[in-house]
């Protein structure tokens, strides 16, 4: 199983990576937020729960193609579910990822890309009378995603992810965001 440490140590290592990258002329750095609508789905469970959740993010275009990014997101709410007759709350704490986006311009301002990174998220799990459980889980995660320049410094950003899919739990959805670079 790959713990923390090792998602340190990728994360290390991307940003390296990006700064070696940046001394490039067209190298340009970028963050922005995204609000994400996320579905959370367990075998044994016949209910998915909606939430929402927002995540910045930050990242460097490494060249026209390719940017590596960090994101850091926690949920806005929470949503019940029914198990067994009993009302269950699930929430997304908080998820912490490293990606690597690739894609390649199809029109000026227009980039369709696809991304896959490592996310390590928390959900915490409540019913009344039986207290609440949290689990950290981690797992590659997969996307695709386009971006629309509406200026120079301004972009807008649809996507949709699947962020985990491991041990019977699955959690992934579509997400708008903006960014801009520095």
């Amino acid at each position: 199983m790959i713990n923390n440490k090792l998602i340190a140590a990728i994360g290390m290592s991307a940003f390296a990576l990006c700064g070696t990258a940046a001394q490039a002329e067209t190298q340009t750095g970028y963050f922005g937020g995204n609000i994400a609508f996320l579905e959370y789905s367990e075998d044994l469970i016949s209910d998915d729960a909606s939430l929402t959740a927002i995540y910045g993010r930050v990242g460097m275009n490494l060249n026209a193609n390719f940017s590596g990014e960090i994101r850091v997101g926690v949920g806005l709410g929470d949503d019940s579910v029914d198990v067994l007759g009993t009302e269950v709350d699930v929430e997304l704490d908080k998820m912490f990822g490293v990606y690597l986006r690739g894609g390649i311009p199809v029109a000026e301002g227009v980039f369709p890309y696809a991304i896959i990174g490592y996310t390590n998220g928390e959900v915490t799990a409540s019913a009344s009378g039986f207290g609440s459980e949290s689990e950290s889980e981690s797992d590659v995660s997969f996307g695709v995603g386009i971006d629309f320049a509406l200026n120079d410094e301004l972009t807008l950003n649809a996507e949709y992810m699947s962020y985990f899919d491991k041990d019977g739990a699955e959690i992934g959805g579509f997400a708008l965001g903006i960014v801009t670079k520095f």
